[in-house]
């Protein structure tokens, strides 16, 4: 049986590439049985090719070349040890990754509930959707109006997951009751909320912050562009269509606001959406 391999054969036995095998003979990771002195060739013997898997599944798991170069000279005990930490390095990353999924798959979810809410907004009219339940974590906000101080419990929110490991969505919720307001300036919010996906686990320490969730049901809903300006008109013809057709509700308003804009550089924009839970 051949014992002594040429570099490219060796690369081609170990799919590895010719100037990859040259990097490591440069750096002293894992050098040739002997080179000919007299043309230069290198040559590896077979059983050479155990150290370079191991160098490979080091590699694999994404361990630097000059962490190598150490680790190979180590005993199993140090070698188990690194191990130990790798696994625990690649457990966080893993469930890193899937919180990303997450909130991925939450993004889009919105993202499509905002582009109906938008096919809704052109009918101009008070209309009507059924909702799953919705699992969101809520800062409680005793005397917030809805306009000027949300921003700030926005960023308490924001903060409250960072820590965490997440990070807060484009989902701006509010929570007040169902009034005959005459002037925008009485609606106060009861709370300010983000949604959340119902597999997260989060610790809150906070007193004023706590999980909760939006119950499902049949909401009777208006949307609108959101502004100052045209906010009670809205609210008005949303509270007047539920008390016209005696409708029974729980008798909370959850507003909804997501951008139109993404970038700093354009005109804030927001879609807002008025939704009140059916009970009868």
């Amino acid at each position: 049986m051949k014992e002594y391999y040429s570099i490219g054969e060796t690369a081609k036995l170990n799919n590895i590439t010719i100037q990859t095998l040259r990097y490591y003979d440069k750096i002293g990771i894992f050098k040739p049985s002997y080179i000919n002195l007299q043309n230069g060739y290198r040559f590896y013997h077979i059983k050479q090719f155990f150290y370079l898997d191991i160098i490979k599944y080091l590699k694999y798991i994404r361990t630097p070349l000059d962490e190598i170069k150490d680790i190979i000279t180590w005993n199993p005990e140090q070698m188990l040890s690194f191990l130990s930490e790798q696994e625990t390095v690649i457990e966080n990353e893993r469930e890193q990754l899937e919180r990303s999924k997450r909130l991925l798959d939450r993004r889009k979810s919105q993202l499509k509930e905002q582009l109906d809410i938008w096919t809704k907004k052109q009918e101009n009219t008070v209309y009507t959707r059924t909702m799953p339940k919705q699992f969101i974590v809520r800062v409680e906000t005793a005397t917030t109006d809805s306009f000027n101080q949300a921003e700030f419990y926005f960023r308490k929110l924001a903060q409250m997951l960072e820590e965490r490991g997440d990070v807060i969505d484009n989902y701006y919720g509010y929570i007040y009751h169902l009034d005959p307001y005459t002037d925008q300036d009485e609606i106060s919010c009861n709370c300010i909320f983000t949604t959340i996906n119902k597999e997260e686990k989060i610790d809150l320490i906070e007193d004023e912050v706590c999980l909760d969730s939006i119950p499902a049901g049949e909401y009777v809903c208006i949307s609108f562009d959101w502004s100052t300006n045209n906010y009670l008109s809205y609210y008005k013809k949303l509270y007047n269509y539920i008390t016209t057709n005696h409708i029974q509700t729980n008798g909370k308003v959850y507003q909804v606001s997501l951008p139109i804009n993404f970038s700093s550089l354009k005109e804030e924009q927001f879609l807002t959406e008025l939704k009140v839970l059916k009970t009868n």
